[in-house]
């Protein structure tokens, strides 16, 4: 049993999250060739994010459930707590994955972003004052809001030759 806790599982966890990458950057290039002459290109968060939430939210529900139905009497107030936050956690994942995209279009001096709350902004290309990367998300900075994207989103390269094209400045 220690073999499995101490060696197995923290071989595992690198080997599955470099397999669930290595299937992203796939699927974005299979989008990148479909995308290459088209006028309107839609940006999106990748399926596999769809799917950690799903999984999340399955786990910690059945957690709940697990506990709710065969209770040992070691469960305490704050492990329900951090369970239910967890699914949670889950369901913003889901939800963000469902509802945030950006349109850009080929012609046109604006794109279009629309962001977890339903919000949907109009960005001029003019309105953009500079970009920079952090750790895996390119943050735009606007004249009224700086936008967080992230750079495994499917088409993301369009988005930074859209920027490069109209001459917004990169900065560190």
């Amino acid at each position: 049993m220690q073999i499995l806790t101490r060696i197995l599982i923290p071989t595992l966890v690198p080997i599955i999250l470099g397999l669930i990458l290595s299937i992203i950057d796939k699927s974005n290039d299979k989008e990148i060739v479909k995308s290459i002459t088209k006028e309107h290109i839609v940006i999106r968060l990748p399926k596999a994010y769809l799917w950690v939430g799903c999984l999340e939210i399955s786990f910690f529900v059945t957690c709940i459930v697990l506990m709710t139905w065969f209770p040992n009497g070691t469960a305490t107030a704050w492990e329900w707590i951090l369970f239910v936050l967890l699914a949670f956690i889950g369901v913003a994942i889901v939800l963000k994955t469902q509802i945030w995209k950006i349109e850009i279009f080929r012609s046109k001096n604006y794109f279009i972003c629309r962001t977890l709350p339903y919000k949907t902004y109009r960005i001029l290309y003019s309105d953009c004052m500079s970009y920079r990367f952090g750790a895996n998300t390119l943050e735009l900075r606007t004249k009224e809001k700086t936008f967080h994207i992230d750079t495994h989103a499917t088409n993301f390269e369009f988005m930074l030759a859209m920027l490069i094209q109209h001459k917004i400045r990169e900065t560190n």
